[in-house]
């Protein structure tokens, strides 16, 4: 089986790249999911597919889904909102 190159790219997804810009990852790796903090109750609305990818990761990572989302909106939260 042969390796893909880059250079292999469609031109329209090899120019999508060539103008994309590189965000900085800012969220810690999943084991650090798991401070306890103080929790408040709300109602929230999150559109689905965002849901089964949370649920999915947080599976397969061994990890609960609603503490992975709550940590995630933390770090963004921290890193962008102060």
């Amino acid at each position: 089986m042969s390796k893909v190159k880059y250079t292999d790219a469609p031109d329209d997804i090899a120019d999508a790249i060539s103008i994309a810009t590189v965000v900085e990852d800012f969220l810690p790796a999943p084991e650090f999911f798991a401070e306890n903090l103080i929790k408040e109750k709300i109602s929230l609305n999150i559109d689905a597919r965002t849901v089964r990818l949370f649920r999915s990761y947080a599976k397969k990572n061994g990890l609960k889904y609603q503490s992975l989302m709550n940590q995630v909106l933390s770090c963004y939260a921290d890193k962008r909102l102060q």
